[in-house]
C-alpha cells in the first residue's frame, strides 16, 4: 500500500506542475487577447472620433504621469506641473465633450500641417536624384520652414532654397528645393553658396539637392 501511495505521489506532483503551468498560460493568454482586443476597440474609437469630431485648441490645467490599462483604468504616479498652462490641440465629440483625444502641442502645429506634404515632395526627390540631370545650382534665397518636431529642431531644420540653375546645356532658370539638414551644416547653404542638384529635364521645376 505504501508503495501504490508513493508511486500515486511520483505521479501527482507533475501533474500539479503542469495543470499550474497550463492555468498560467492560459491567464497570460487571456490577459494579452483581452489587451490587445481593447487596443484594437480604441484604435477603432479615436479613428472614428477623428472623422466626425471637431479640432480646437486647449489649455491643459493639470496633468499627471499615467498609463491607461486594460478595459480603460488609468493609472497614475504623480503630478506633471511642468505642463499646465501649455497650449494644446485636442479633437471632441460635439454632443459628448468627455469623449476626447489629445493630438499635438500648439508648438507643433505647424509640423503635423505640413509635414505631410514635405514627406511626399521627399519621395519625389528620391527619384530625381536617381534619373535626373546633374547641375551647379547658386542659392538665391534661403527659408526655414519650421518643419521639424520640436523633439528634433535642435538636430536638423527643414529648408527651402530658391536657386539659380546652371545645366551643362541649356540655359540657366530658377527653382526651388526642399531639404532636411543637419544644424551642424547649415553654414553650407547661405545666399550665394554654391550646391550640386539635380533636376527633372521634363519638369524644371522639380529640383533635388544631391
Amino acid at each position: 500500500m505504501e508503495s501504490l501511495l508513493g508511486l500515486l505521489g511520483c505521479f501527482a506532483t507533475p501533474v500539479i506542475l503542469l495543470l499550474a503551468l497550463l492555468v498560467g498560460g492560459w491567464i497570460i493568454y487571456s490577459q494579452m487577447t483581452g489587451a490587445k482586443k481593447y487596443q484594437s476597440q480604441r484604435q477603432t474609437k479615436l479613428s472614428d472620433l477623428r472623422k466626425r469630431g471637431i479640432t480646437a485648441p486647449a489649455t491643459i490645467l493639470s496633468a499627471k504621469n499615467g498609463i491607461v490599462k486594460t478595459h480603460g483604468m488609468f493609472v497614475s504616479w504623480g503630478d506633471r506641473p511642468e505642463e499646465v498652462g501649455n497650449k494644446i490641440w485636442v479633437t471632441y465629440n460635439l454632443n459628448d465633450v468627455t469623449e476626447m483625444l489629445f493630438e499635438y502641442h500648439d508648438k507643433d502645429r505647424k509640423y503635423y500641417l505640413g509635414y505631410p506634404a514635405f514627406a511626399k515632395l521627399e519621395k519625389q526627390n528620391i527619384v530625381i536624384r536617381k534619373t535626373g540631370e546633374e547641375a551647379i545650382a547658386t542659392i538665391l534665397e534661403v527659408e526655414d520652414l519650421e518643419l521639424v518636431h520640436s523633439y528634433h529642431k535642435e538636430m536638423k531644420s527643414v529648408l527651402r532654397l530658391k536657386l539659380e540653375v546652371t545645366p551643362k546645356a541649356g540655359e540657366p532658370f530658377q527653382a526651388e528645393a526642399q531639404n532636411t539638414f543637419m544644424n551642424s551644416g547649415l553654414h553650407k547653404y547661405t545666399v550665394g553658396k554654391t550646391v550640386t542638384v539635380k533636376f527633372n529635364s521634363q519638369d524644371k521645376t522639380q529640383v533635388a539637392l544631391v
